[in-house]
């Protein structure tokens, strides 16, 4: 059992699209910001343990999740340099619960711009759904 280890982390991986949703993939968004609505509580109940909660929250990665083009789009950060500033931020940031690149962050605070943000962010990351 985790809380019985004298320190123990635990890591949920959501997406920057758990915060401003793609439209073409709604079960894929929805799930993850189960996850992060998860995550937050899972961390207030556990926070008097020596159990952490993390989340981190990708940007748009060139991977292999949505197929080749997302591997090689050029829109997409590249898998290294995201792994690097993960590691920059567990490292430097010890205390941070959210592990929030620099390029995720547009999406994870776009409702703290108000609703025009908001709705400027949506429409350009659906801009290409027909």
């Amino acid at each position: 059992m985790l809380r019985n280890q004298a320190h123990a982390t635990v890591v949920n991986v959501t997406s920057g699209l758990a915060f401003v949703p793609l439209a073409m993939t709604p079960t894929y968004c929805a799930t993850k910001a189960a996850v992060h609505s998860y995550t937050e509580s899972l961390r207030h109940q556990l926070r008097e343990t020596s159990v952490e909660v993390l989340e981190l929250a990708p940007p748009y990665v060139a991977t292999h999740l949505m197929g080749d083009q997302q591997a090689a789009d050029p829109r997409a950060m590249p898998l290294e340099d995201f792994i690097s500033e993960v590691m920059e931020i567990l490292t430097t940031q010890p205390g941070a619960t959210e592990i929030l690149v620099k390029r995720v962050e547009p999406l994870r605070f776009a409702a703290a711009g108000g609703a025009g943000k908001y709705a400027e962010l949506f429409a350009g990351l659906n801009s290409m759904i027909h």
